[in-house]
């Protein structure tokens, strides 16, 4: 497959359909940890998760173990996860904290900016063996860069900076972190974890697809066509279904994409100025306080629904969280959500946004084992050779530029979205150097 033509790699994604190999083909999916996984720059985690020197936390990026760390000096580094010696995997725990890492094979020592720091049995070595050889140590990832508090990283040396990779879709991440009265978050509230039977490219398809919520969830919707409350303060839910017809609840929204596969849907119809409770009304009067009524206002009135930061980190405004895609094997997948806290808001706020996130976004959860389960179906469903393509037509010749955001927009419950993740995915698999 490394031999494949940029040509037939591309001639797999059409403007109207993706062949199904895409999905099922474990050759596409190996050439996708090295062209995509490999290339782009990949949420690692929040620096939040590493608060003080020596806290770490592990994770992959495709196929590589790395490893985010809190170096002595404060800064946030990538390393790979790997011994510099025989190639034993160093850090086994996901988190934890440690002055330094040693091996558990042949007992090699590193500091926590990957250096080498000792070898047991020093004499058994030659005269050319030189501790400070950076290809001994814990390898710094090519590039690892952060935005408020985001930590991504790429495994290739050349490519975009992270803020033009980020492009637009920094205001979603300000989006987020700017609820927060002390103007920072925080990722240390627990989190849920699943694994689905199907492509990683499922569940990022999902993020920006509105078409399938009033069928996929139609058990969450009332009589009246609304979805149930999804956020602290909330009487009501979304209106999903109106008149009998679907497209009439969602006329008002709309999804928008920019960038290397990058977009997000626009903030879901709520009346914001009923929005009350006992905490959110004392979240209010708190990011009040610090930021000013006017901006306090703006800030409520969130702009995003869902984002996606194309291949593998997303974010909901809705009911707050963080949700990370990580792919396994190319019918199996990763996902795990993490609730935001808002630094500053009352404990309580925080509280009860953690607990509406069990009820849609866990694997036991109202919303998300709705989602699983068509994933599941269309695994098994591409397995079948009724047809080779995969539609992704719906509302092709819609889109029209968007002058106020610099990007592309059409409705939500159109597929643009989806064409754009292909159309990067085509442009990503189609390079060869």
């Amino acid at each position: 497959m490394d031999g494949t033509a940029p040509s037939q790699l591309r001639a797999l994604v059409t403007p109207e359909r993706v062949h199904r190999s895409v999905y099922t083909d474990p050759a596409l999916f190996e050439l996708e940890m090295a062209r995509i996984w490999g290339r782009a720059w990949i949420y690692v985690g929040h620096e939040s998760q590493v608060k003080s020197p020596g806290d770490f936390f592990s994770t992959r990026i495709g196929r590589q173990p790395v490893v985010m760390v809190r170096h002595s000096d404060g800064s946030v580094r990538v390393l790979y996860n790997r011994c510099g010696h025989r190639g034993a995997m160093v850090v086994a725990e996901e988190s934890g904290h440690a002055d330094a890492f040693t091996c558990c094979y042949h007992g090699w020592r590193y500091d926590t900016d990957g250096r080498l720091l000792s070898v047991p049995l020093p004499d058994g070595y030659g005269d050319g063996f030189d501790l400070s050889d950076p290809a001994l140590g814990m390898v710094p990832v090519a590039r690892a860069a952060s935005y408020r508090g985001f930590v991504f990283a790429s495994l290739a040396a050349d490519g975009p900076d992270l803020k033009a990779f980020l492009g637009h879709m920094a205001t979603s991440l300000d989006d987020l972190v700017d609820r927060a009265p002390d103007g920072a978050i925080a990722l240390d509230a627990g989190m849920h974890r699943y694994v689905y039977r199907g492509n990683w490219k499922l569940q990022v398809e999902n993020v920006l697809d509105s078409y399938h919520v009033p069928f996929s969830h139609a058990s969450t919707v009332n009589r009246k066509g609304e979805q149930f409350s999804r956020r602290e303060g909330d009487r009501t839910g979304a209106k999903v279904v109106a008149q009998k017809k679907t497209s009439d609840a969602w006329k008002g929204r709309r999804s928008y994409v920019t960038g290397p596969g990058h977009g997000w849907t626009s903030n879901t119809a709520l009346d914001d100025g009923k929005r009350s409770s006992p905490s959110f009304d004392a979240y209010r009067k708190t990011l009040a306080d610090k930021v000013g009524a006017a901006r306090a206002d703006e800030i409520l009135t969130p702009q995003y629904h869902n984002s996606m930061i194309y291949p593998n980190i997303s974010i909901m405004g809705l009911n707050m969280h963080v949700r990370v895609i990580k792919p396994l094997a190319v019918d199996l997948t990763e996902v795990t959500i993490y609730p935001v806290r808002l630094l500053g808001a009352p404990d309580e706020f925080n509280s009860r946004n953690i607990r509406l996130l069990n009820v849609t976004h866990s694997a036991a959860s109202f919303v998300q084992t709705d989602d699983l389960e068509a994933f599941r179906r269309a695994q098994e469903g591409l397995q079948s050779q009724q047809s080779d393509w995969v539609d992704i037509s719906r509302g092709l010749g819609e889109e029209r530029p968007d002058t106020k955001y610099n990007a592309v927009g059409e409705l939500a419950t159109h597929e643009m979205a989806v064409r754009a993740q292909y159309q990067a995915w085509a442009e990503y698999m189609g390079r060869t150097g």
